[in-house]
C-alpha cells in the first residue's frame, strides 16, 4: 500500500516536469513563430519591380489604374502583379507580300519598339500579358500595312528598288505610329532583306548575264574600234609618207629635169653663140678678101682636110671647076 502512494507520487511528480517543460519550450517557440509568421506576411506584401519594368496590380480580377515603377514596393498581398517590361525591343518578322502583278516577295523586317509605361494599364485591361500586346495589334499591323503598300508598286522586280524601298520603310513606319495608342511606341522599322520570287530572279540573272555579255560586246567593240582607227591611222600615215616620198621623188626628177633643160639651154645657147661667132667670123673675112677669096679659103681648108684624111675622090674633068667646092661662088650665086 505504501509502494503505490509512493509510486503514485512519483508520477505525478514526473507529470508536473513535463508539462512545465513543455510551457517552457511553447512560451519560446510562440514568439519565433510570430516573429515567423509576421516575416512571410511581409515577405508577402514586397514585391520587387525589375530595372526598365512596370507593374501593373489586380485585386480580384479588376485592374489597378496606377502602376508600380521599378524598385521595391510594400503591397497587399492579395494584389496579384503582372509585370510589363519597358525596355525596347526588337521584333524580326519575315512575310510575303504581293505586288500589282501577284507575284510574292519576300520581306524581312525588324521592328524597334517599347511599350509605354503609362499605358500598362490599359494594355491589360484591354488586350493582356506584353506578349499578347504585341500579337493582337502589332504584327497584324505591320501584315496589313505591307500588303497595302505592296498594292502600290506594279511589279516584284521594283521592290528591289532601293528608292521604293525606302518609300515603303517610311510610310510603314509613320502607318505603325499608330499603335501608341495602343501602348506601343514605335522606334525605328528596317527591311533587312528582300527576295524576289524565284521567277524574277531568274529573269534577273538572266537580264544580269545579258547585260555582262552586252558590255562584253562593247568593250570588244570599242576595242575592235580603236584597232581599226589605229589601223587607219598607221595606213595614213603610211600613205602621207608615200605622198611625201613620191613629191620628194617627183620634185628631184622636175630639179633634174629643169637642170637638165637649163644645161640643154646653155648648150643650146652657147651653140648658138659659136654658130654666131662663127657666122661673125665669116661674115668679117668675106668683108675681108670677098666672097670668091673666102670661097678660096674653104677650098685650100678642104683639100687640107682631104689630103690629110683617107678617102677617094672622083673628079669630074668637064666640071666648072675641078677641084671641090671649087663651084661653091656659082652655087651661092645661084642660091642668091
Amino acid at each position: 500500500m505504501a509502494t503505490d502512494e509512493k509510486a503514485l507520487m512519483n508520477d505525478s511528480s514526473n507529470s508536473d516536469r513535463s508539462t512545465g517543460k513543455t510551457g517552457r519550450i511553447k512560451a519560446i517557440l510562440l514568439p519565433i513563430a510570430i516573429i515567423i509568421g509576421i516575416m512571410i506576411t511581409v515577405m508577402n506584401c514586397l514585391t520587387t519591380i525589375p530595372a526598365g519594368h512596370v507593374g501593373v496590380a489586380t485585386l480580384f480580377g479588376k485592374v489597378k489604374e496606377d502602376v508600380f515603377p521599378e524598385g521595391m514596393h510594400l503591397i497587399n498581398p492579395l494584389l496579384d502583379i503582372t509585370l510589363f517590361d519597358a525596355r525596347q525591343k526588337t521584333h524580326k518578322e519575315s512575310m510575303a507580300v504581293p505586288s500589282k502583278d501577284q507575284l510574292l516577295t519576300q520581306f524581312d523586317l525588324s521592328i524597334q519598339y517599347r511599350l509605354i509605361k503609362e499605358k500598362a494599364p490599359y494594355m491589360l485591361k484591354e488586350t493582356g500579358t506584353p506578349q499578347e500586346v504585341i500579337e493582337v495589334h502589332m504584327i497584324p499591323l505591320l501584315r496589313s500595312q505591307m500588303r497595302e503598300l505592296g498594292k502600290s508598286v506594279e511589279t516584284a522586280e521594283k521592290f528591289y528598288d532601293q528608292v521604293i524601298q525606302q518609300r515603303i520603310q517610311v510610310e510603314l513606319l509613320n502607318g505603325m505610329m499608330m499603335l501608341a495608342e495602343k501602348g506601343i511606341k514605335i522606334e525605328k522599322l528596317l527591311i533587312r532583306d528582300v527576295i524576289l520570287p524565284k521567277i524574277i530572279t531568274d529573269a534577273v540573272l538572266r537580264k544580269k548575264e545579258a547585260a555582262q555579255a552586252a558590255e562584253k560586246a562593247k568593250e570588244e567593240l570599242k576595242k575592235f574600234k580603236v584597232e581599226q582607227e589605229r589601223k587607219e591611222a598607221q595606213a595614213e600615215a603610211e600613205r602621207r609618207a608615200e605622198i611625201i616620198e613620191a613629191n620628194k621623188k617627183k620634185e628631184v626628177l622636175l630639179i633634174s629635169a629643169n637642170a637638165k633643160l637649163e644645161a640643154a639651154r646653155i648648150d643650146a645657147q652657147a651653140v648658138l653663140i659659136k654658130a654666131q661667132a662663127e657666122a661673125e667670123a665669116k661674115r668679117r673675112i668675106i668683108e675681108a678678101v670677098g666672097i670668091d677669096g673666102y670661097i678660096k679659103l674653104e677650098s685650100m681648108k678642104a683639100l687640107t682636110e682631104l689630103q690629110n684624111g683617107n678617102h677617094m675622090f672622083i673628079i669630074d674633068p668637064n666640071a666648072a671647076s675641078p677641084l671641090p667646092f671649087l663651084n661653091l661662088n656659082q652655087s651661092i650665086q645661084n642660091h642668091k
